[in-house]
């Protein structure tokens, strides 16, 4: 079995055990409840599912990116909105904030990115630049073409706009890994017939489609993982 398979394994079945915990949470509250309880009507209130969804995300993925992050965010701000009895409105600072921790959330990462290049690009891991890719896309739209023959990776972000990546005229050597952060934009990614592509990417209110026309009937030797988090936004899957 493949790293990536087990991964797949580990997270799908930790986040099933946090799922029925979460579920057998709610049923013994509605039990409390129907005995005769007094239990707050907030832990019953849609943002303690966004909470509850939130914390579901991140245990899937680790605690890796972005996605699980703001859900849980957006669910608390307006579960104190539901449990303090305050006259000021939190729900109009939910916007500003959740900018701030996705800006300060994509400097870091953009940083790790750089250092990680580097050191990829240090060791000789990487001969031809051309074969990893970083592209960041904010307020505006990316289209290209990758035209290398031993394509190893790369990341991508956008965020308010759109990012285009034609996949062929490459080609992979084995299996590479594109990391994607979408914020309220859209990613097209066009890839060979005969590559074989594994998502792994967390959506929040956005969606991932493969537009595929004729997936590999066979297993290939060529495999693109795509990884990441899609907010509010769309990933599509092409091939011609």
């Amino acid at each position: 079995m493949s790293r990536l398979n087990r991964q797949q394994n580990n997270s799908a079945g930790g986040g099933g055990l946090w799922a029925g915990v979460i579920v057998l949470c709610i049923g013994l509250f509605i039990f409390l409840r129907k005995a005769g309880l007094e239990i707050p009507d907030w832990l019953f209130s849609w943002p303690m599912i966004l909470v509850a969804v939130g914390f579901l995300m991140g245990v899937k993925n680790k605690f890796q990116g972005i996605a699980w992050f703001i859900v849980t965010f957006v669910g608390c701000v307006f579960l104190v909105g539901e449990i303090l009895p305050v006259d000021w409105n939190l729900r109009r600072f939910i916007f500003p904030s959740a900018l701030i921790v996705v800006g300060v959330y994509m400097i870091g990462k953009a940083a790790s990115r750089r250092q990680r290049y580097e050191e990829v690009m240090a060791e000789g891991m990487v001969r031809n630049s051309d074969d990893y890719i970083q592209s960041t896309t904010i307020f505006s739209g990316t289209n290209k073409m990758i035209l290398s023959k031993n394509f190893q990776g790369g990341a991508i972000t956008t965020v308010f706009g759109g990012t285009e990546l034609n996949f062929t005229q490459a080609d992979i050597q084995g299996e590479a890994v594109l990391d994607i952060t979408t914020l309220f934009g859209s990613v097209e990614i066009v890839v060979p017939s005969n590559w074989d592509v594994k998502m792994d990417v967390s959506t929040v209110f956005g969606g991932i489609e493969d537009k595929r026309a004729i997936p590999p009937a066979m297993p290939s030797n060529k495999v693109l993982v795509l990884k990441g988090s899609c907010t509010f936004g769309g990933v599509d899957l092409k091939s011609y």
